[in-house]
């Protein structure tokens, strides 16, 4: 008997549903853990059944690092084409971004920390993987240019005010032997610090 047709609904309710238990499973165990037949019996699926959903273990991956990284562009995108105040826009995208990486460890775990062992070479080469990471410069050379903030080179500018963020989730997340306490609440301080270092003495306050 042929299996029932599947709704758009349906695939896109299951497909989110496989990418995130591929983040926890990959998160947790490496990727040296993950299969297809592994990620069916995560999800009560029969190993063909999940391939009515991704054709290979290597689709899977693909879709996982692109949603993410897609959803993280969209978020930072709608804020900066929301907010009219350069140096507001900058800070609230890199908020944005903090939540993002808080939100689910798993994910941020298998974007920025876990490696891939090379098994997604054209990721490498698709634009959604910086896309964010120009978003984000843009205002910020734009903030440069108005005053906003000092004047700089804006990729420079932009990794200090990424890396203030990002260095103390990385830090959080693989340093266990140390207590950092709220990790958002320290990374929060960390980003003011680094924008207020970034502002021209006469906007300060």
């Amino acid at each position: 008997m042929p299996r029932p047709t599947l709704t758009d609904d349906q695939l896109n309710d299951m497909r989110t549903r496989l990418l995130a238990e591929t983040g926890r499973l990959i998160a947790r165990e490496g990727y040296a853990a993950f299969s297809m037949r592994r990620l069916a019996t995560m999800v009560n699926l029969t190993a063909g059944a999940l391939y009515r959903y991704y054709p290979t273990k290597h689709h899977v991956l693909l879709a996982y690092f692109a949603e993410a990284l897609e959803t993280l562009t969209n978020r930072i995108t709608v804020i900066s084409a929301a907010e009219a105040d350069h140096r507001i826009a900058v800070r609230r995208m890199m908020e944005d971004y903090l939540r993002f990486c808080l939100e689910d460890r798993d994910r941020f775990r298998l974007l920025f920390l876990e490696n891939d062992q090379g098994q997604l070479p054209e990721l490498s080469k698709d634009p959604v993987v910086i896309h964010s990471y120009l978003v984000l410069r843009d205002r910020v050379s734009q903030a440069i240019a108005s005053g906003a903030l000092r004047s700089m080179p804006a990729d420079q500018a932009t990794q200090i005010l990424w890396g203030a963020v990002h260095g103390v989730i990385c830090l959080s997340t693989t340093v266990v032997e140390m207590d950092f306490g709220d990790t958002k609440a320290l990374a929060s301080a960390a980003l003011e610090n680094a924008i207020r270092g970034l502002t021209p003495s006469a906007l300060e306050n």
